[in-house]
């Protein structure tokens, strides 16, 4: 068993039925002559578009191949030319699914004038192994697209396909150069040997004439006539004379409008066809300004890609040191936070401390006056009392002192105990008070290193937005790119179509020259005739 292929037909291609081609050896693709005819086995098709020997399509080691031989009108897999017109491609697989094209489509003029459509072959191929299996593409699925943004895809298949179509519109425009030379040599050649054939005739004709002139002098001369029949003989010769002399002035005279008719046509069609040459290269400037815009668009193209990736790549960087950024300043706001309340703790147990000192101060102060007064009042008449008075009242105080200082002691260590720590029982008010200063340095420097991460959070959040605004930049650039693209494709197709109405127009002139040029020989030579009818005859 060997392997098979499948042509089917497309909406868009010239008509023709489903093939089943059996590869057990090469297949000819190509167009229908005289012993080769379509059938439904077989690659040859009646399109006029395809050469004789067009392509070649078989199978070898497990594996579809597709290779153009010189065709004119070129070989297509997936919209990619294998090669230029004329030249034979190098063997390209083929895999089932795959959009095949033989040839163009191409348009020419009727006898009538009419413009006919010559569709070529579009085909979906389908390929099976010997053994039963599809011979499907493992490694692509055909879907290839550059992503820009998400959301905006351009598909790079299109830009090689519009760089096919260049390619092509330059192979078109050198192929009709050189069929414009050659029709230009083809009518020199005919002009000139179709004047060296008329000048030949006119010769022979005048040889001719000269020997029936002769012929008739001779029978004239041998033959014995009277002076009167003679003479009315002269008569008629002469009237017969005049009669030739007029139609051969008339003959001049249209043979030379005719020649001025012509020449006028003839300066007409080389003006029509110097501009037809002033067009056809200032249409080549045009593709080949187009085709220089394109190349610099699809390197702005890509330089517009790597700047939308760098951009990217800045943007997630600034997002990630943003992140960064972010969680350090959330940690160092909870850490001062934390230190904050812990000076602020600190700060209401030195307050704390130093109003009980203050308290203690003040009900020590009130004690003193207390006791001075005491002493001031007891001082009276009797020494000896006084004296005993005095121990009795030093010893007295001194016990309520004592004890006062005991009950102070255990109250104020019994309330600083439970609101002082016991880090900062010992310090002075002068130290609490140098304490609470630096309390509120450390308060004030971890407010100012707050300010500071809020403005550099600030900072990179306006990087960020910039980041944005350059990439949106970047997208319109991109987009903008694009329509010029597309631009230049519709008129790229249209100067296509215009070059080829010009080359039309020119062939139907030249035609319609050519023949004016044959009736114009035509007329030169009857004018020779006419002359030498009038030689002879004089």
């Amino acid at each position: 068993m060997s392997a098979v292929a499948i042509l089917s037909c497309q909406p868009n291609s010239h008509p023709f039925r489903e093939r089943h081609i059996s590869l057990h050896e090469p297949v000819k693709i190509g167009r229908s002559v005289a012993r080769a005819r379509p059938a439904n086995n077989n690659g040859i098709f009646d399109c006029k578009v395809l050469s004789r020997n067009h392509a070649m399509l078989w199978y070898e080691n497990g594996t579809f191949y597709l290779q153009d031989t010189k065709s004119s009108n070129g070989t297509f897999i997936n919209n990619q030319r294998l090669c230029k017109g004329g030249e034979e491609s190098s063997p390209r697989e083929a895999y089932s699914g795959d959009h095949i094209q033989f040839g163009v489509d191409v348009m020419e003029n009727n006898r009538r004038g009419e413009k006919i459509t010559h569709g070529c072959i579009i085909a979906t191929i389908t390929l099976f192994h010997p053994d039963g299996r599809e011979a499907k593409n493992i490694y692509t699925d055909g879907n290839f697209t550059n992503t820009v943004t998400p959301g905006f895809t351009i598909q790079s298949q299109e830009l090689y396909q519009l760089a096919q179509y260049l390619q092509e519109a330059l192979h078109r425009e050198k192929m009709l150069e050189q069929k414009f030379s050659t029709l230009q040599q083809l009518l020199n050649n005919t002009q000139e040997s179709s004047e060296d054939g008329w000048q030949a005739l006119i010769d022979e004709d005048r040889l001719l004439s000269r020997l029936e002139v002769l012929e008739n002098q001779l029978h004239t001369y041998s033959k014995n006539h009277s002076e009167d029949a003679l003479r009315q003989e002269v008569v008629t010769l002469q009237e017969e004379k005049l009669q030739y002399e007029t139609t051969a002035k008339e003959s001049l005279r249209r043979v030379l409008q005719e020649k001025l008719e012509a020449v006028r046509k003839l300066s007409d069609l080389e003006r029509s066809l110097h501009n037809t040459e002033e067009e056809c290269t200032h249409l080549k400037d045009m593709c080949e300004k187009s085709q220089e815009e394109l190349q610099q668009l699809a390197e702005k193209y890509q330089d517009q890609l790597k700047e939308v990736s760098n951009i990217q790549g800045q943007l997630q960087d600034a997002e990630n040191s943003h992140l960064e950024e972010r969680e350090k300043f959330d940690k160092e706001k909870t850490d001062l936070m934390e230190k904050i309340e812990d000076l602020m703790k600190e700060e209401s147990i030195l307050s704390a401390k130093m109003e009980a000192l203050q308290s203690d101060n003040d009900i020590a102060r009130e004690e003193i006056a207390s006791l001075k007064e005491k002493l001031e009042s007891m001082k009276e008449p009797n020494n000896h009392e006084k004296d005993l008075d005095e121990k009795t009242d030093d010893d007295e105080t001194e016990d309520k002192n004592t004890d006062e200082k005991k009950l102070f002691n255990s109250d104020t260590s019994d309330e600083t105990s439970k609101i002082i720590p016991t880090s900062l029982k010992d310090l002075d008010p002068e130290e609490s008070e140098n304490k609470l200063k630096e309390l509120h340095y450390e308060i004030e420097k971890y407010k100012a290193k707050m300010e500071d991460s809020e403005t550099r959070l600030k900072e990179s959040g306006d990087k960020v937005e910039q980041l944005q605004k350059d990439l949106e930049i970047a997208q319109l650039d991109t987009r903008q790119y694009v329509a010029k693209i597309s631009s230049l494709e519709e008129k790229l197709k249209l100067s296509d179509l215009h070059m080829n109405q010009m080359m039309e127009n020119t062939m139907s002139d030249l035609k319609t020259a050519v023949i004016d040029d044959v009736q114009l020989k035509e007329s030169h030579k009857q004018a020779d005739g006419s002359n030498t009818l009038i030689k002879s005859l004089q």
